[in-house]
């Protein structure tokens, strides 16, 4: 197993600048970061819409189309994971906790700020609030990581490369001397952004997490830097037993763990909520997405003030693309045996139905605080205050603090887990493997893992974690377009092999 010790340290190198960056002039760096982002948003937002469209009409190719039998790694390959692992993998990697806080917090957002010019917090502004809710966590998700979980899967098991980067999904049409450099500058973007996205997550769960902690064992909010650094202490130890143990008995077992305790909460307040009210409700939202699913897809509100779609499509597809690097080459180590149809049914259906189950039970407990008056959630979303929201959900809960403590324990997993797989992928991004089955060195994993973890602490004590956010959707522009060169790749790949 051989180091790519340029990329390894010039990628370490630009992280330590970020952090030192933030560290030094916050307000400077936040400033500069957000002018940029809006102009990127605001000019280019439409890249993402393309780049989004193709991706799904790629996954549906590959899902239906003349190559969806062709295996990872050859037709006698048996799958390494068996189905729920390897799906409960790829979901928690990519959800985190992230999916708690917005799973109750997302519909009354939208409803709020409703689209298509539809009155906020309207009986119609909380039907297509749950709509847009089910669309930002369904298959245009999704679909963004089928084009490199594929080109990677295929570069390694079947063309047999020794090279798992995104700057080898495109192998096929970066071939030139040119092209290295351009693969060096893909690769960079790639490592780094596999290191920071999880930054998003945390940014999101952290302040939940210590809320939690503070109600359920009685702690001041002065100590709040003591249980932010505990949280990160005991991560490091998870992220210590993980890197030991493999990833077949380490990110393997914490995934089923972490799936299987969330699908027995969502059901729970499934059972609270009204299994019939979740009926209806759900019903009624997957037709409204259906008929409105081309112009959910398509819709940029170029006659309005486009608020909507900049602040939550856009910026959701914007993540996803920077999480697209380290989804990529972590569904490809992990997907060996399956057919090119199952990677794309498992990332388009099987993890939308785990979405849209916490958007069918959280979000539907929450509308219906809000629209009964139990709850005025959306004035805490007003004030900025997402964590407070949450917490006021479960104090409404039947046995609150007994949903309060698993709550934690479940948002402490997701966030582990989805550091842990960023690290795995940061490391094989940057070795060149010489074995077929072979895996960066656990050394290396660790690395990233606490690099990662100093960035988080550091980051959410200067209050830096909205201005690397908004860093991260940067980054997502030139991957949107990287995505593009995938699918040519990809495609072109599997017409050379497979004449027809």
């Amino acid at each position: 197993m051989k180091i790519e010790k340029k990329l390894f340290f010039s990628a370490l190198v630009i992280l330590i600048a970020i952090i030192v960056a933030v560290i030094v002039n916050l307000n400077v760096v936040q400033k500069n970061v957000e002018i940029i982002y809006d102009f990127c948003i605001s000019q280019f937002g439409w890249v993402f819409i393309l780049a989004n469209i193709s991706c799904l009409v790629f996954s549906l190719w590959i899902m239906f189309g003349p190559y969806k039998n062709v295996r990872l790694g050859g037709e006698n390959c048996k799958p390494v994971f068996g189905t729920l692992s390897w799906a409960s993998m790829m979901f928690t990697t990519s959800c985190g906790a992230w999916l708690v806080v917005y799973g109750f917090l997302e519909p009354i957002y939208c409803a709020s700020d409703a689209p298509f010019q539809i009155k906020p917090l309207s009986t119609q502004a909380f039907e297509y609030g749950q709509m847009y809710a089910h669309f930002h966590w369904g298959p245009n998700a999704w679909c963004i990581y089928v084009p490199v979980s594929v080109a990677i899967g295929y570069i390694l098991y079947n063309r047999k490369s020794g090279t798992g980067t995104v700057s080898a999904a495109c192998s096929s049409i970066i071939n030139n001397r040119k092209g290295k450099v351009f693969s060096y500058i893909i690769d960079l973007f790639s490592i780094c952004g596999a290191v920071i996205a999880p930054v998003i997550s945390i940014g999101t769960g952290m302040p939940l997490l210590v809320v939690l902690v503070e109600n359920i064992f009685g702690i001041s909010d002065s100590y709040r830097t003591v249980i932010q650094i505990c949280i990160l202490c005991i991560w490091v130890l998870i992220f210590g037993t993980s890197v030991y143990l493999g990833l077949n008995k380490g990110i393997k077992k914490l995934s089923n763990i972490n799936v299987l305790s969330a699908l027995i909460l969502m059901a729970v307040v499934g059972v609270m909520t009204g299994l019939f009210k979740v009926f209806f409700a759900e019903i009624n939202t997957i037709g409204l997405l259906f008929n409105n699913f081309i112009r959910t897809s398509t819709y940029t509100d170029p006659y309005g003030t486009g608020s909507f779609v900049k602040g939550w499509t856009i910026s959701y597809w914007a993540c996803y693309f920077v999480y697209m690097p380290l989804m990529g080459v972590f569904n490809a180590k992990i997907s060996k045996g399956y057919r090119l149809k199952e990677i794309a049914f498992g990332q388009l259906v099987l993890c939308t139905s785990g979405c849209w189950f916490a958007m069918a039970t959280f979000g539907n407990y929450a509308m219906n605080l809000q629209v009964s008056g139990k709850l005025n959630i959306a004035e805490f979303l007003a004030n900025g205050n997402e964590a407070g929201a949450v917490l006021a959900i479960l104090e409404n809960m039947p046995f609150s603090k007994i949903m309060m403590i698993v709550l934690l324990l479940i948002s402490f997993i997701f966030l582990a887990t989805t550091m842990d797989s960023s690290a795995f992928s940061a490391a094989e991004m940057t070795v060149k493997q010489e074995k077929e089955n072979g895996l960066a060195p656990r050394w290396l994993r660790l690395i990233w893992a606490v690099v990662a973890v100093i960035m988080a602490f550091v980051l959410l004590q200067v209050g830096g974690a909205k201005a690397v956010r908004s860093l991260c959707y940067i980054t997502g522009l030139p991957l949107s377009i990287i995505a593009i060169f995938i699918i040519v790749s990809v495609i072109k790949m599997l017409k050379k092999d497979y004449k027809r």
